[in-house]
């Protein structure tokens, strides 16, 4: 039995290679060989290409402000890359808006896997895209579920809904990451959908481990941060306060300030979380790293928004499923996180994901 894994190709994007990594080494282990399909979205409207051409044109400005970040750039990706072929190749399968699902000589799936992160995101692809994140390559009698598959959004246009319509109700079963996520589902289809965990969260800290490649010096100790957004001057210098009451130096994923850390393959990055003294961060998979390692950690609110209300809906689930609400706040530092109340739901959490696959997976 072969499985294919149908999420997004970013191959510079961690949480979107730890989670491909995630789901096949869970698949793998108890349901046969898995393989992930190339999915090269295209974006072709006004609006795409606008968004993406600005995007193009910041990262130039910034690379001639920042001497060197381009080459940088280039050594993450080649380690990000070099990750994805040495641990979830993606070479047999190419999926493509223009041309479907299409092969190598000899390759073949007999089950469909979609997700995880978000595969149902439609602001980035087009109807056809979203289509195919949903299954519509596959022939009559393949069996199709979601795995945490994310919307990541709030709510669905029309237009989007009707693709939702067509092919939801085609799937084996439908499992999703976040709660608003499975009120989407059953509000447009009448479907229930289960809240699993990220696949991140299913893999132990010692599995983590194992990828792992001294990338980190011995007796590093630092503080760790990583925003997506970017954190307000208050917000900075609480991670300043910090890591100078505690003899700490600070290492920064992802920003320009820190090229030794900017360089970090996914590997790395694990390895970063698994040696972080304290975190810092506004990402989801930051959290889940943080939470699997045990680290304390603090979640800042991205600026210019502030409260519970800015928290987003994979925010809220994974707060929700680990008590953990008080650790996103708007400056300071967060409470002390009691790891064994986390470690219980960790457990009971992984055990009913773990048996909602298994039933899903049952031919």
């Amino acid at each position: 039995m072969t499985n294919l894994i149908v999420t997004i190709s970013d191959y510079t994007n961690y949480g979107n290679r730890l989670q491909n990594y995630a789901l096949t080494q869970l698949l793998s282990d108890t349901y046969g060989e898995t393989t992930t399909a190339r999915f090269q979205s295209n974006l072709p409207t006004f609006k795409h290409k606008l968004v993406r051409s600005a995007k193009k044109t910041a990262k130039h400005l910034r690379a001639n402000i920042v001497r060197g970040q381009k080459l940088l750039d280039l050594q993450r990706t080649r380690k990000c890359i070099a990750f994805t072929k040495r641990y979830i190749p993606d070479d047999r399968f190419t999926l493509t808006d223009y041309r479907g699902l299409t092969a190598k000589q000899g390759a073949t799936y007999n089950r469909v896997v979609l997700g995880s992160d978000q595969i149902w995101n439609y602001n980035w692809i087009t109807k056809r895209d979203l289509g195919l994140a949903l299954g519509s390559f596959t022939p009559a009698g393949c069996p199709v579920i979601s795995y945490a598959a994310s919307f990541g959004i709030s709510s669905i246009d029309e237009d989007a809904q009707a693709v939702f319509k067509q092919y939801l109700p085609k799937l084996k079963a439908i499992s999703v990451r976040e709660f608003r996520g499975a009120e989407l589902v059953k509000e447009m289809t009448g479907l229930d959908a289960t809240v699993v965990l990220d696949p991140t969260l299913m893999l132990t800290a010692n599995d983590w481990k194992t990828i792992t490649e001294g990338f980190v010096p011995k007796d590093d100790k630092y503080v760790l941060t990583y925003f997506l957004g970017h954190p307000s001057d208050e917000q900075e210098r609480n991670i300043q306060e910090y890591a100078k009451k505690h003899g700490c130096r600070i290492r920064r994923i992802l920003d320009m300030r820190d090229p030794q850390t900017y360089l970090a393959g996914p590997q790395d990055f694990v390895e970063l979380f698994s040696k972080a003294e304290y975190v810092f961060t506004d990402s989801y998979h930051a959290c889940c790293f943080s939470m699997l390692f045990h680290k304390q950690f603090t979640v800042f609110n991205r600026a210019n928004m502030t409260g519970k209300s800015s928290m987003n809906s994979r925010m809220e689930t994974l707060f929700r499923l680990f008590d953990l609400e008080s650790v996103m706040i708007d400056a300071g530092l967060a409470p002390t996180i009691d790891y064994e109340n986390v470690d219980r739901l960790l457990a009971a959490h992984r055990e009913r994901s773990g048996a909602w696959l298994a039933e899903a997976m049952h031919d």
